[in-house]
């Protein structure tokens, strides 16, 4: 019996957890290496480009060029992506924004890394496996991981924060001084993205306070309470602050200025940040400061698919029924790493609810949840397996998952490469959430809208292309789209000598909407000669205003020289 089942058992061994997960991430980073070229170029991403520039341009005048100390509003930002990503333009083979993308690609790369470690620490090889898939494949994540220079670095530094801070509770009271300076690195990093890094420093307090509060519980002693947490203080806190802020200035010339008042200054200004625009929810336009409490917790439940949902779920029901047993309180240091994990998940939401903060562009600025979350669904399905193989129903909980994968994946092709427009089935797909929630707001389909243009347009003249000029009015962000323009195409400068315009779908009117930018509103007269679709949805349109044109042309009247008749 034994000898029969040895090649099964072989092949177990060889599919081990630990070999899916590489073997898979080499699968995932072929992908991207062959695909980020697809990635258009995001709303601010050029202001962000510029702003790595500026940076540099300030350290190479020995600090006497302070444009990036006002630059925009990005002088409130860290430089650490955008430092390192344009040092790398300098020598890719690449184009500006594709080396870029490469290399955004190659950090949300690093975030899955980090989430699949903390989903190790904390469940084991099959859970961490499972934890790096459910990331990988949750579009908001991927569809951001290629063109967001802030909120994807921001979120990979939390991710390795919080593993960092799980291995802080599972080596406490002994914590290494190199585990407290890795820490403190991750924590510069991050902070040097943006200041919301400096969350990390509050966790690590709350973990310390719970770490010493259970031993000091635990042995009766106030004694121990006392001792523990000053030991904490001394041993983690004071190392990662002093590993963690000089890393944190360096990429931030503003906050160099006054190293405590102005990172406090742009702490302030991330939580009620200007916005011009317009935000939808459920049909209805809100001005930011406007907009109900239920914004984020909207867009995160509609843009996570539809086993995560389902897992959270779970999860929350397991651990609401877990706290009503003795058993789970005797492992106190895992407890408390398991709630420092939730915590992190919904206490930035709770916050952003509690101070009113100003919300735009759906849950963008709340991706770094998306790992820890990841990971709590990971833990959740690593036990769903478990229970199902002890009944017997492994097979048929691999095949429900296997169906669920296939469809899943089936739904990010057709979208690619717009991933970040994904709604899940709750809602009706993308088909659902249309008219009712922000589909492409940031204009990462003007790249395949020029594209299609230029096609279009080749196809009618033909040999005659080259040599014909085309004037471009483009609504909303112009570099996503300009960077991409033949050599005859040229923005135009007004309405009145505009060939076509671009626009994203939500600048264009409707039965039931106007537009959400008033320079776009005279700009959609025209005929609609082609447009970016996924999944039957609408994303960007390119409009023919040529014949428009004209007639405004037949209708000015010709100015005479004074004197004449």
């Amino acid at each position: 019996m034994s000898q029969a089942f040895a090649p099964a058992q072989r092949w177990r061994g060889f599919l081990s957890a630990d070999r899916l997960s590489w073997a898979l991430l080499a699968l995932f980073a072929s992908f991207v290496l062959w695909r980020f070229p697809d990635y258009g170029v995001t709303w601010d991403e050029d202001l962000h480009a510029y702003y790595g520039e500026l940076i540099l341009r300030y350290y190479a005048s020995w600090m006497q060029d302070t444009t990036a100390l006002t630059w925009w509003n990005l002088y409130i930002y860290g430089g650490a992506f955008d430092v390192p990503a344009t040092l790398l333009t300098q020598i890719s083979p690449f184009g500006y924004y594709e080396t870029r993308h490469g290399f955004n690609a190659a950090i949300g790369i690093l975030g899955i890394v980090g989430t699949w470690k903390l989903a190790y620490a904390l469940g084991g090889p099959r859970a961490a496996l499972l934890a790096a898939v459910l990331l990988a494949l949750t579009p908001n994540y991927l569809g951001h991981m290629f063109n967001n220079p802030k909120d994807i670095p921001f979120a990979v530094g939390m991710a390795w924060g919080l593993y960092y801070l799980v291995r802080i509770a599972q080596a406490w009271p002994a914590v290494p001084l190199s585990l407290a300076a890795r820490l403190g690195l991750v924590v510069g990093l991050t902070a040097g993205v943006r200041i919301g890094g400096v969350l990390l420093i509050g966790y690590l307090g709350l973990l310390i306070g719970a770490l010493a509060l259970s031993r000091g519980l635990a042995e009766r002693s106030l004694r121990r309470f006392v001792q523990d947490g000053m030991s904490g203080l001394v041993r983690v806190l004071v190392p990662v602050l002093v590993v963690g802020y000089p890393v944190m200035l360096l990429f931030w010339p503003y906050a160099q200025q006054a190293p405590v008042a102005n990172p406090l200054a742009a702490l302030r200004d991330f939580s009620h940040h200007a916005y011009g625009y317009q935000v939808l929810l459920d049909g209805t336009y809100y001005w930011p400061k406007d907009a109900p409490w239920t914004y984020v917790p909207t867009y995160t439940l509609l843009k996570l698919p539809e086993l995560i949902v389902l897992l959270i779920a779970g999860a929350s029901a397991a651990s609401l029924w877990a706290l009503t047993r003795a058993a789970t309180w005797r492992d106190t240091p895992r407890l408390i790493a398991l709630a420092s994990l939730g915590f992190a998940a919904i206490f930035p939401v709770a916050y952003a609810i509690a101070i009113d903060a100003t919300v735009f562009n759906g849950m963008r600025h709340f991706l770094f949840i998306l790992p820890p979350i990841a990971v709590i669904g990971a833990l959740m399905l690593d036990r769903v397996i478990d229970r199902a193989s002890a009944w017997h129903l492994g097979r048929a909980l691999a095949g429900a998952l296997a169906l669920y994968a296939g469809y899943h994946l089936s739904v990010l092709a057709r979208l690619h490469p717009n991933e970040y427009v994904y709604y899940n089935a709750f809602i009706g797909g993308v088909e659902g959430a249309e008219g009712l929630y922000k589909l492409d707001y940031w204009g990462n389909s003007y790249a395949e809208a020029v594209r299609g243009l230029e096609g279009v347009l080749r196809e009618r003249y033909g040999g005659e292309f080259e040599a014909r000029r085309f004037k471009i009015r483009i609504c909303g962000p112009k570099v996503p789209a300009k960077y991409y323009f033949p050599r005859n195409f040229v923005e135009a400068e007004n309405d009145r000598e505009a060939d076509f315009v671009i626009a994203m779908s939500n600048y264009v009117p409707t039965a039931t909407r106007i537009v959400e930018l008033d320079e776009c509103r005279q700009m959609m007269a025209g005929i609609q000669i082609h447009s970016v679709e996924r999944m039957n949805v609408m994303l960007s349109v390119v409009i023919d205003r040529r014949a428009l044109k004209l007639d405004m042309a037949s209708r000015t009247p010709t100015r005479r020289a004074p004197g004449t008749p």
